[in-house]
């Protein structure tokens, strides 16, 4: 079976891995932008990491056999604002590479006003620029997800971004009915410290009227070096009982048709 992996973190996993994943079935993936560097970087660091998804990334997916799209933006945890501000400006010029499909990831994590501003102008030149997002919310056992969640809504709402452009990612158990009232796509991520494989199927079984807007993805995938998270829930629907052409719709045709991905 077919996938395209539509939020994975390719700069951070060992070749070797990922071409595990193309054998397995990966056909495509887009590699966001991370949410936060580790340590204080500078303007020249960022801009340094989107050129080498346009380049170097690129270059080694179709070595590895698969097809590759990126998603920009500027991390909101690592970068001052006087670099944030220069990697905006620049930021529009690199949107114009036909590999990028998305800005992300974008959004809220703690909601500090640091982020609620960057998070506007990041929907605001998605807006000018006519891309979906990626968004970036509190993990399932965040204790600020209750709080930050309605704000990353009412944000997007006050900004006028169509909400129906917008991947509400990192979907835990506990805000999967707040996610499907949004109008916007839901993002399973079967991550280590997201959602595991067997709750995943299991959604996408008991919920046949939001099968349009499910998109699984793996972001990394989980501990001890196991990424390969998106066919475990492939496999884990397929012994349900669901039908492979839903397990196609959800793991491959919701991306490829939501990011306008030119793969057959």
């Amino acid at each position: 079976m077919r996938f395209i992996d539509a939020h994975l973190h390719t700069d951070m996993i060992e070749d070797k891995q990922l071409q595990k994943l193309v054998m397995m079935g990966m056909e495509a993936a887009v590699v966001p932008s991370p949410h936060m560097f580790l340590g204080q970087r500078d303007a020249d660091a960022v801009m340094l990491l989107w050129e080498r998804f346009l380049g170097m990334e690129t270059t080694t997916a179709k070595t590895l056999g698969f097809e590759p799209f990126t998603s920009l933006s500027v991390p909101f945890f690592g970068v001052n604002r006087a670099d944030t501000e220069k990697c905006l400006e620049r930021l529009p010029e690199f949107l114009e590479n036909e590999r990028v499909v998305a800005l992300g990831e974008i959004g809220l994590d703690t909601a500090t006003e640091y982020e609620k501003d960057l998070f506007r102008e990041h929907l605001r030149i998605a807006k000018a620029h006519d891309l979906p997002v990626i968004l970036h919310t509190p993990i399932r056992l965040a204790p600020q997800g209750p709080t930050v969640l309605p704000q990353v809504l009412d944000i997007i709402k006050e900004e006028g971004f169509p909400v129906e452009r917008c991947v509400f990612d990192h979907a835990g158990e506990a805000s999967l009915d707040w996610r499907a009232k949004t109008g916007g796509a839901i993002g399973l991520s079967i991550c280590w410290d997201k959602m595991p494989p067997e709750p995943a199927a299991h959604y996408v079984i008991d919920h046949p009227e939001l099968r349009d807007k499910i998109h699984i993805n793996s972001e990394l995938g989980g501990e001890g070096n196991d990424y390969f998270m998106v066919p475990r829930v492939m496999l884990a629907m397929k012994l349900f009982g669901l039908d492979k052409a839903t397990i196609d719709k959800v793991c491959y045709q919701n991306p490829k048709d939501f990011f306008k991905l030119p793969v057959e």
